[in-house]
């Protein structure tokens, strides 16, 4: 309601000041603030805010601070701290959130060290879930502390699988370098070796072709076997 209010209402472009605290507000929809070219202050807490997406926040380029503690926010995705980063000259209040410290909250620590925005409780924002990681604060948890693991165990696994292709190349260059060597020593007999071998296939194939020479003119079989024949009976008679 208080969305379709805003962008149906054109005689604010004026307002400085938006105070829509403690409206059961759970989602802010792309643009709903866009009427409102000139606001400077805009208080959200105490409302049920669980993501900020992009746009959100479009068209209030005169922005000086922007209030979203008392809400629903677990963590702040990597949309909405871009959308955060538009505001470089805010002063931007996000805590008395639920924040829950595990992997997912690194980008947003991470930010909170890193960003330009001026976050002005940035020392006050602690990790509500785990228990373990309870009234912790946020600015000062690495990778370790929220559970991010899988990452640090992925990397590992991508190192040894490169040093494995590596010594691999390595066994394979050395065997290559051994059996060049290897028949380097051996060039003559490998040499003799493949002359034989030809010279065996060449007799072979003349066999075969004079056989079929043969086979494809009978009269050379005839003429083959009488003068066999007549071999054999020479030798016979004394």
């Amino acid at each position: 309601m208080t969305a379709r209010v805003l962008l149906s209402v054109r005689a604010l472009t004026n307002l400085l000041h938006l105070d829509l605290s403690s409206n059961r507000l759970v989602l802010l929809p792309p643009g709903m603030f866009a009427p409102l070219p000139n606001l400077q202050h805009l208080h959200l807490r105490n409302n049920s805010l669980v993501a900020i997406y992009n746009s959100t926040f479009s068209g209030i380029e005169q922005l000086l601070e922007l209030d979203l503690t008392g809400n629903a926010f677990r963590t702040i995705s990597d949309e909405g701290l871009r959308e955060l980063e538009r505001f470089s000259g805010v002063r931007l209040l996000l805590g008395q959130n639920p924040y829950v410290c595990t992997c997912e909250a690194q980008e947003l620590a991470n930010w909170l060290n890193s960003s330009k925005v001026r976050v002005g409780d940035a020392d006050r924002l602690y990790c509500e879930f785990p228990a373990a990681l309870r009234d912790v604060s946020l600015r000062g948890l690495g990778a370790q502390a929220l559970g991010c693991y899988g990452k640090v165990h992925e990397e590992i696994t991508d190192l040894s699988i490169q040093t494995s292709y590596v010594f691999l190349g390595l066994v394979l260059g050395f065997v290559g370098m051994v059996f060049l060597f290897v028949v380097y020593l051996n060039r003559k007999g490998i040499k003799k070796w493949i002359t034989d071998i030809y010279e065996a296939c060449q007799n072979v194939l003349e066999g075969y072709h004079h056989r079929y020479e043969i086979d494809s003119d009978p009269r050379l079989g005839q003429t083959c076997t009488l003068k066999n024949k007549d071999s054999l009976l020479a030798s016979m008679v004394p």
